[in-house]
């Protein structure tokens, strides 16, 4: 149990995948035995793969960070509006909400021309190595959180977030993945609160025209929040 709970212990500190290798390195444990415990560890739900890495199942809680908040709107109404994006683009298409300073995606539909940035099978991503990240932090808080010393990068933060409240739409690049990008747009409920946002990855394929993507997640996000804001 001690050599699980250093695993877990290297897992929890991470804010990105870590592979066998980085494991086996942080760990100081034989690659053979992390690679036994990792697919125990697997199993039991205690830790999840993430393309080629690993990170804490969502089975085991996460100190500080608050449990998923609840999404009304029920998957039936939902699905047919991901499924249509996907179908109208041939893109990755994914419905996330935020939790603590991550986002969680619930529903994810791709085919082989998936995004392939070695994220694609993480249930969970910071925040800001996504676009729903962007969107979901900017309409959470009004200012966001500024330490000392850091008054330049936080007034630019609050300049980006408060574009992305003016345009509701947040495109994430990934310089390391010439020509890779996401989109994301708010899916707003009754109550005029963001719940959602719906994001796009493409990239790196010919012809893909990124205004016309950036569009159809805009119409996407529009009818989720026409039916959202259905509901009593």
């Amino acid at each position: 149990m001690h050599r699980v709970g250093v695993i877990m212990a290297e897992l929890a500190e991470a804010t990105v995948p870590l592979s066998l290798t980085d494991l086996t390195h942080c760990t100081g444990l034989p690659k053979t035995t992390v690679h036994r415990l990792l697919a125990s560890m697997c199993d039991a739900g205690l830790v999840r793969r993430a393309g080629a890495g690993f990170l804490l199942g969502l089975a085991v809680p996460r100190v500080g960070v608050p449990a998923r908040p609840s999404f009304a709107l029920p998957r039936r109404w939902y699905l047919p509006h991901l499924v249509e994006l996907y179908e109208r683009t041939h893109q990755m298409v994914s419905l996330g909400v935020l939790v603590g300073d991550e986002v969680e995606f619930i529903e994810r539909i791709y085919g082989p021309e998936r995004l392939d940035d070695g994220a694609e099978d993480a249930d969970r991503l910071p925040a800001a190595l996504t676009a729903a990240g962007p969107v979901l932090l900017a309409f959470a808080q009004a200012e966001p959180p500024r330490r000392p010393g850091k008054a330049t990068a936080g007034a630019g933060l609050a300049r980006s977030l408060a574009d992305i409240r003016r345009r509701r739409i947040a495109v994430h690049a990934d310089a390391s993945d010439t020509g890779a990008f996401r989109a994301a747009a708010p899916v707003i409920d009754r109550a005029g609160r963001v719940v959602a946002a719906v994001e796009i990855g493409g990239g790196g394929c010919p012809g893909v025209c990124v205004t016309m993507l950036v569009e159809q997640v805009r119409r996407t996000a529009h009818a989720l929040t026409a039916a959202a804001r259905c509901l009593n």
